[in-house]
């Protein structure tokens, strides 16, 4: 691992090394009361005013959406390190006030007082104990080295209740019962930076600015090390810490040093790291933020940020307060519970942006476990193993694709092949022989095809198609150590007697109610249009699965269905996709390989386009804009192992958004609250939470 970590400073204030939350900045209290700061602490205060980390993981798992529209007036007060305006730990906690102050219905519900720049940990006690004096129903010590106070303070004030992070300690074991703890997740956020970043890097050296080696800001350059190195393992990130949470002119002078030895993308955390984005805008070098948004001080350079959102924390912190439940609970932002976004900037390179949209993906999966990675105890390759995908050893393998359309149909047929592709590719051609009939739309054609590749010895005959079943079982019998497949059906023949037929079906219902909770975003008119071909497979599951998704988002909102009758004719689909436009819809989407046609009138008239099975961007990259991307590797490892270990069918193999077999893809120019609406939606098919239920058609 080419890792070198520089000491910038060595001679620093010994309380400095000690802190360990996103703290810092000067010393001086602005508050809408104003309290006189002392700019002096000794070492061994400050090591008094310390707190262990517990190695409790956080319990509550809580959505990242505000619930606050009904709550009672309260008065909620905080106390932290560094100003409102910092662009990092201050400021996103203080933005997430604002935006639940706003949601509640402004300051006469609730009221918002603040303390900002208590560096000094006795002056930040004063103002938590004066803020519980006055009564404030909640009192938020944003800063671990606040929490010994606090836990002191806490006793004295039972129906108030305080919170503090980063921090799983809710002081349970002191007695204390009006404690909350939280924190972020960094690492996660910072593993997705990691890859990006690696994927940006021209020279291979990465430089990182770092605070005080501990709390959040340590979590997120461990897991930013880490996703570098899982991307290229040959990179070298050069992490230097400065041994201050604000101080921007160390942050600065130390930018310097790291684009001096080469480094070309920058990160880094706490605010200090205003002093580095200066340098990187003033030496044109990208930086990648966390915390909050960083971008007002140089869009052109500030590529990527991971986003701290507190809104969902705080807002069940209140409701819990107003329930009568002052504390206990401790909180964690994750990627997959939408406290942590990753927002990437439209001019980034497509491709390395993907890449870190697939660690982001694999993260919210559980494919990845960043504290593994962290550990050295995951693949330290950029390639489908780091991002959950095994490839198992396999004797030498011959299959056949017998297909209704082309390789190239940017629908059904090419999402297997390029499967079949991306196999090859990795064990080798001589190892995993391909061939492929396509154009097959007439069955008896199919059958032969199907039976030569049999009598020719492949091992496995994909008969991708539910028009082929018939052919299948009549042919099957006669080759009882040939594995055949075919789909979508849940059929293998075991009715029949046959024992070598494996079925699959994509969920597809799952892939298309995502892609219609995004429609609701998109639409203006109120209108969407889908071009089906015909109602039956998969094509209807993403019909019923859109339906769903529009329905359960937004119930006004209008669907008009369309089914051709045909699954390749083109033309057809252009003309109901003109139809219904039309009748007045903005959005469009629609399955199988007749979508060509349907994309075409969309591009035509800048109609967005939500497409299914295989990337149908080539047809029209301004305009599809989300993709639901069949992914058929895990389900042709499947039946090829149980082929080699002598089980030659009788699976049913489905893909679906919890194994991976189906991977949203959301374009750059969405909005953001679509992409994180669809991600929630995804999240929550996975957990169980949405239900799709199909409803009634006409």
């Amino acid at each position: 691992m080419k890792h070198k970590r520089w000491l910038l400073i060595s001679l620093m204030l010994i309380f400095s090394l000690l802190l360990i939350s996103c703290g810092g900045g000067e010393a001086t209290t602005d508050t809408e009361e104003s309290t006189p700061a002392d700019t002096t602490e000794s070492a061994d205060t400050a090591e008094e005013d310390m707190v262990e980390e517990e190695a409790d993981t956080a319990v509550e798992d809580v959505a990242a959406e505000a619930d606050v529209a009904n709550i009672e007036q309260i008065r909620i007060a905080v106390v932290m390190p560094s100003t409102i305006t910092d662009l990092a730990w201050s400021q996103a906690i203080y933005d997430s006030l604002l935006r639940l102050q706003a949601e509640a219905g402004g300051p006469d519900v609730m009221e918002i007082a603040y303390t900002e720049n208590m560096f000094n940990v006795t002056d930040a006690a004063a103002a938590l104990r004066d803020y519980a004096d006055e009564g404030y129903n909640i009192v938020l010590a944003h800063g671990t080295q606040y929490g010994t106070s606090m836990f002191e303070i806490a006793p004295d004030y039972p129906e108030t209740t305080f919170a503090w992070g980063t921090a799983t300690d809710t002081g349970a074991d002191q007695g204390l019962t009006n404690v909350f703890a939280y924190e972020a997740r960094a690492e996660e956020g910072g593993y997705v930076n990691g890859v990006l970043a690696a994927n940006m890097s021209s020279s291979g050296v990465i430089g990182v600015v770092g605070p005080v080696e501990a709390g959040d800001a340590k979590l997120y350059i461990d897991g930013f090390e880490a996703g570098v190195l899982a991307a290229n393992p040959d990179a070298q990130v050069n992490i230097s810490y400065t041994g201050s949470f604000g101080d921007t002119a160390l942050a600065a002078e130390a930018a310097n040093t790291q684009i001096a030895a080469g480094a070309d993308v920058l990160t880094g955390s706490a605010q200090q790291v205003v002093g580095a984005i200066g340098v990187a805008s003033e030496q044109g070098v990208p930086w990648l933020g966390t915390q909050s948004d960083q971008s007002p001080i140089d869009p052109d350079v500030v590529v990527a940020s991971q986003l701290y959102n507190w809104d969902g924390v705080l807002s069940d912190i209140i409701n819990k307060h107003q329930a009568g439940e002052y504390g206990g609970s401790a909180y964690a932002l994750t990627l997959a519970n939408g406290g942590l976004v990753m927002d990437f900037a439209d001019s980034l390179d497509a491709d390395a942006v993907a890449a870190a949209e697939a660690a982001e993906a694999s993260i919210v999966a559980g494919d990845i476990d960043v504290n593994a990675a962290i550990a050295g105890e995951a693949p330290a390759a950029a390639d489908d193993e780091a991002m959950g995908m095994e490839y198992p050893d396999l004797e030498p393998v011959r299959i056949a694709l017998v297909m209704p359309s082309t390789t190239t149909d940017l629908a059904w047929s090419q999402s297997m092949y390029d499967s079949l592709v991306i196999l090859q590719e990795h064990y080798g051609a001589d190892n995993f022989e391909i061939a492929y009939t396509e154009n097959m739309f007439n069955v008896t054609d199919a059958a032969a095809a199907i039976r030569d590749y049999a009598a020719d010895g492949y091992d496995l005959v994909i008969a991708h198609g539910a028009q082929y079943g018939t052919s299948l079982f009549e042919i099957a019998p006669d080759f009882p150590e040939t594995s055949f497949a075919w789909g979508t059906t849940t059929n293998t023949g075991a009715d029949e007697g046959v024992t070598n037929v494996f079925a699959y079906e994509p969920r597809a219902e799952q892939g298309g109610y995502v892609s219609g909770v995004v429609a609701t975003y998109l639409t203006e008119s109120g209108i969407i249009g889908l071009v089906g071909p015909v109602d039956a497979g998969d094509a209807k599951l993403h019909v019923d699965g859109f339906l769903a998704g529009v329905k359960d988002t937004d119930p006004d909102i209008q669907v008009n269905v369309s089914f051709t009758g045909s699954f390749g004719d083109t033309a057809l689909a252009a003309e109901a996709a003109n139809t219904q436009i039309a009748a007045g819809a903005d959005v469009l989407t629609g399955s199988s390989q007749q979508v060509v046609g349907a994309i075409g009138v969309a591009s035509e008239n800048g109609v967005p386009w939500l497409g299914i099975q295989a990337d149908q961007s080539p047809a029209g990259p301004d305009v599809v804009v989300v993709t639901v991307l069949y992914d058929w590797v895990p389900t042709l490892l499947d039946m090829i192992t149980a082929n080699q270990a002598g089980e030659y069918g009788g699976r049913v193999l489905q893909l679906t958004l919890e194994n991976g077999g189906q991977t949203m893809i959301y374009d750059d120019s969405l909005p953001a609250e679509a992409v994180e609406a669809g991600m929630a939606a995804e999240q929550a098919i996975i957990d169980g939470s949405i239900e799709i239920v199909a409803e009634p058609r006409n």
